[in-house]
């Protein structure tokens, strides 16, 4: 959103939009106690989230604006590493890996389905966001939660899987952070968006994984093409909060999110290194936006 606010102010003289990156849990808090009148969110509001807006009488109108790869990372320096699949994920950075140190401390969990042993030696920092990211519930919520349920070739009858990630990781709110991490430690692993891991890659502060659902699944590289064909099986839609009272009263923020979803705004989108959204789901924001539909209900994330 920087990049569009930037633009648009060069449009729009007199208008001045200050843009800050909480994350969507603290991003949600604030709009729905009225602190601020948009918010962003790499996932839809949850239940909680959708009250605490009910309680304050903020009807929002929520517009998906884009797509966006979960990319897994290691330092440029790991060479030994080039595809983790969602059960090495699990047996990596679930709860069920507190307290590993090394890449192999997982083999005892990996050896359980016979999936990969990992080379001795190889030490083991974890960066990623903190729980109030909404990265930190997507990926637990798509790959963790994936494991639990049974949905990655795993037999779990008469197994318990978790469906947390493990807490002595290294946190952090902002990606630069998180790639700065990455970058000193030569056998580790992270998750951020896309935009950031593309960036960090081409900087040589960072090295993208393939990833697989399965153990043996096909290892698929986080490109533009694959996240917008659903084959990248890290992959979330971002959505833009509209606080429709606001929307109504201030014309500035009715033509800035006129201006975010013109083709000029959407090619900022794209220009960050997020990805398109398909014509149907393009066609379906605009007419969300348009028909002010507020509420729930609008998006389906299957």
């Amino acid at each position: 959103m920087q990049l569009q606010a930037e633009r648009f102010e060069e449009i729009a003289p007199g208008v001045a939009i200050s843009v800050d990156n909480p994350g969507s849990g603290d991003g949600a808090q604030l709009f729905c106690r009225g602190d601020v009148q948009i918010t962003n969110a790499s996932r839809l509001f949850k239940p909680e989230e959708v009250a605490l807006c009910d309680e304050q009488g903020i009807e929002f109108i929520e517009i998906r604006r884009a797509v966006d790869g979960i990319t897994l990372i290691t330092s440029p320096a790991n060479i030994e590493i080039d595809c983790v699949s969602f059960n090495d994920l699990y047996a990596l950075v679930s709860s069920e890996a507190q307290g590993f140190e090394r890449w192999a401390d997982a083999n005892a969990l990996t050896a359980e389905w016979g999936g990969t042993q990992f080379p001795e030696g190889l030490k083991l920092d974890v960066f990623g966001p903190g729980e109030e990211s909404g990265t930190f519930d997507s990926f637990a919520e798509i790959v963790i939660e994936a494991v639990a349920d049974g949905d990655t070739g795993l037999d779990i009858s008469g197994r318990d899987f978790v469906e947390t990630i493990r807490a002595d990781y290294t946190s952090s709110p902002n990606d630069n952070t998180i790639i700065e991490g990455i970058s000193s430690s030569s056998h580790s692993i992270g998750w951020v968006g896309f935009a950031f891991a593309v960036e960090a890659a081409e900087a040589g502060d960072a090295k993208l994984l393939q990833v697989a659902v399965e153990d043996e699944g096909t290892c698929v590289t986080p490109t533009e093409e694959t996240i917008s064909a659903a084959v990248f099986p890290v992959a979330r839609f971002l959505y833009t909060y509209v606080n429709a009272a606001a929307a109504e009263e201030d014309e500035a923020i009715e033509a800035f999110v006129d201006y975010m979803l013109s083709d000029e705004g959407l090619a900022a989108v794209s220009e960050v290194g997020y990805v398109d959204l398909n014509g149907a789901d393009s066609v379906r924001a605009k007419t969300v936006w348009a028909a002010r539909l507020t509420g729930q209900g609008q998006w389906s994330e299957d």
